[in-house]
């Protein structure tokens, strides 16, 4: 009588790898549809004076009003322009001329429940009128130098190749410097400044033409 059991071997064993193979093919189908998906979308332009642009995924186009903007988005204002956004959360950015700034991340939930937004000022002068949020907030931008976070306020940070300095008009701004926990909370009508590899100075009492100054520059027509 023949030796069937081989056989039998074979022919149990077949299906289980098909199934594998196909649960593999699934999964690297499932790959290239997840990397395909568009970025979450974090806001849009408000107002803009002079040309300003967007670079996203490797491609740099000009900017308009209405023009989305999205995570992982660096906005660039060159000399002579300025730039007003209007974010997902409600909040409203403005960006002086010469500013650079990469949206590192902006997450709000459906139910407002919580926002995670994070911002990367290479250079220039950002106003960041930031919205007020009953649930779980947070807010930062950071330069080369420090890191500002806050919850919602009304404030300016200036990123300087070797230093950042923060002003407040209204609410709290902590300001550390990077790699550090330790920061200065600067309060309203108030303005700090922490340099490369520094702890940050104690703030002081801006003046009205300090203040007028970073208003101005920030004005979008």
């Amino acid at each position: 009588m023949p030796n069937i059991a081989p056989r039998l071997k074979r022919g149990y064993a077949m299906p289980r790898q098909r199934s594998a193979a196909l649960v593999i093919a699934a999964m690297l189908a499932f790959l290239p549809m997840r990397a395909a998906w568009p970025a979450v979308q974090a806001g849009e332009v408000l107002a803009e004076s002079g040309q300003c642009f967007l670079e996203s995924g490797g491609q740099r186009s000009a900017l308009k009003i209405g023009d989305a903007v999205h995570v992982g988005d660096k906005v660039e204002v060159p000399d002579g322009a300025r730039l007003k956004l209007r974010m997902s959360d409600g909040s409203v950015l403005s960006a002086a001329s010469g500013t650079t700034m990469t949206i590192s991340g902006y997450d709000v939930d459906s139910a407002a429940q919580r926002r995670d937004a994070r911002l990367s000022l290479a250079s220039g002068l950002l106003r960041a009128v930031v919205s007020s949020f009953g649930g779980t907030s947070h807010f930062e931008v950071d330069t080369a130098t420090g890191v500002a976070a806050v919850r919602s306020t009304d404030w300016f940070i200036e990123a300087f190749p070797t230093a950042t300095q923060v002003g407040v008009l209204s609410g709290v701004v902590s300001l550390s410097r990077i790699g550090s926990t330790r920061a200065e909370d600067i309060p309203a009508r108030w303005g700090a400044r922490v340099e490369a590899g520094r702890a940050p100075v104690p703030p002081r009492v801006w003046t009205h033409a300090e203040f007028e100054s970073v208003i101005d520059r920030t004005n979008v027509n």
